[in-house]
């Protein structure tokens, strides 16, 4: 839980050495400030950033630096609504006949309940698993761009962001107006991408190979059995161990997917 006076007196005092960064888990501009605070600029920024802290709006500050404190603080005030709001009465049966029809992949469940209690990093790992089974699902595109955005990591929260567009998730609205977006919002680099009719500017983040091998190995259609997961599952798991190239990974997937 990060504290905006604290964070501010930091700047004040320390902000040459960046230890308000440190403390704000930004490692990356603490060590920029480290390494150049004998130009006395550093100080001059934290100066700065010393009064916006002490300045700003705490639900502001949380929302950037305390994510899931502010995520959980969202949730109750949503819950303490509904619960004081009267329930209409069920307008279906207590118990629906099951239907059959394509097993739901069992990472994207295991991910969208991690994601519900604030687990962010569980949910990332989960919902890139459930992408190991089938890259095409636009809201779980979208859903990463979330997370990658709560963590300011905004190429892989763009990138993320265009696949969601690629593979149908058109919701222009809702990614203007997503909280979890928020940070992604004020970067030049989303910006970019929304100038260019949101698509990735020629200049911005190149495709990995692991990007262009995915998009190559799309099945035309997927069918969830227990045996393909597990042996995609298998395959993931051994390019974790570093066992598995990333072309191999995807080489065997696809024979996977097509057998």
């Amino acid at each position: 839980m990060k504290n905006k006076t604290t964070a501010g007196i930091f700047a004040l005092v320390f902000g040459g050495l960046g230890v308000h960064r440190f403390y704000l888990g930004q490692k990356g501009l603490g060590i920029l400030y480290l390494l150049f605070f004998w130009t006395l600029i550093p100080t001059v920024i934290a100066m700065i950033d010393g009064i916006v802290f002490l300045t700003q709006d705490e639900e502001k500050f949380d929302r950037k630096y305390n994510p899931e404190v502010w995520a959980s603080r969202q949730q109750q005030e949503h819950h303490h609504y509904h619960y004081n709001a009267p329930q209409p009465p069920p307008a279906q049966p207590a118990y629906a006949p099951e239907t059959s029809g394509p097993k739901k992949d069992p990472f994207r469940i295991s991910a969208d309940r991690k994601y519900a209690d604030y687990d962010f990093e569980g949910a990332i790992h989960d919902y890139r698993r459930s992408l190991n089974v089938d890259p095409r699902q636009a809201d779980v595109h979208f859903k990463l761009a979330c997370l990658h955005s709560i963590h300011e990591d905004t190429d892989t929260a763009i990138y993320h962001l265009s696949q969601s567009l690629e593979h149908g998730f058109y919701d222009f609205d809702e990614m203007e107006k997503h909280d979890h977006l928020a940070f992604l919002r004020s970067t030049p680099e989303y910006q970019a991408f929304k100038s260019n009719g949101y698509r990735i500017p020629a200049s911005g983040p190149s495709p990995t190979p692991q990007r262009e091998a995915t998009a190559a190995a799309e099945p035309d259609i997927l069918e969830l059995s227990d045996d393909l997961i597990t042996r995609i599952e298998r395959l993931a798991r051994l390019k974790e161990e570093g066992i598995l190239s990333e072309a191999a990974f995807q080489r065997e997937k696809e024979k996977i997917l097509r057998s």
